[in-house]
């Protein structure tokens, strides 16, 4: 079985821990943002100065929480990827997700977006969620490169008998810097990854389960 360091198993499993406080504080935000909705729609006739504020305010809260909760959940894989359990195998499609939500703020801070196309079904790999999200990061960073302004990065996954491939295509009509590939390819094994002149796959084999 592969192995991570102890140093890593302790950060991901408290951060795991302090995830799942998180995602209870969220909740209770919900919850007390629901009842001032309710107490909203049971009032509606009653008008008064700041009312408009308010429903944009709950709107924002809302939609803040939802953002929250991709977030946490992402986090919260990224700290499980440590566990025993997925050091060998993971779902290709669940944590290109995971990848997707966790790259968004970077690719924001260049001025790009990340759009992701979900897989249909789960596509198990014969290779460990952690090292599927440090090669997918790492890849995320090579496509989005510098000067990246009101563009694309987008996420998608070929399905194969032999690998699951996932595709990560830099903005159109860019030309990424090839050399800046060698990081990536130091985390791959030799043949796991190409540039077809539009996207880079990198190459995941199938897990066998019997």
């Amino acid at each position: 079985m592969p192995e991570v360091a102890r140093e890593t198993r302790f950060m991901g499993s408290v951060t795991a821990m302090s995830m799942h406080e998180m995602q209870n504080i969220l909740a209770i935000i919900r919850e007390s943002a629901g009842l001032l909705g309710d107490i909203m729609k049971v009032n509606a006739r009653v008008d008064f100065k700041h009312k408009p504020t308010l429903e944009r305010t709950l709107g924002h809260i809302s939609s803040q929480v939802d953002r929250g909760k991709g977030l946490l959940e992402a986090t919260s894989r990224l700290a499980h990827s440590a566990d025993a359990d997925m050091l060998e195998s993971c779902d290709l499609g669940v944590h290109a997700r995971t990848l997707a939500l966790l790259s968004e703020r970077m690719v924001r801070l260049k001025g790009a977006s990340v759009e992701f196309t979900p897989a249909a079904r789960a596509l198990p790999v014969a290779v460990g969620a952690i090292w599927v999200l440090m090669a997918g990061f790492r890849a995320v960073q090579w496509a989005v490169g510098e000067g990246a302004k009101d563009c694309v990065i987008r996420l998608a996954i070929d399905e194969g008998p032999e690998f699951h491939v996932l595709n990560v295509a830099p903005p159109i009509g860019t030309t990424p810097d090839l050399s800046g590939l060698s990081d990536l390819d130091a985390l791959l094994e030799q043949g796991r990854m190409e540039w077809d002149g539009s996207r880079l796959r990198i190459f995941f084999p199938v897990s066998r389960q019997d």
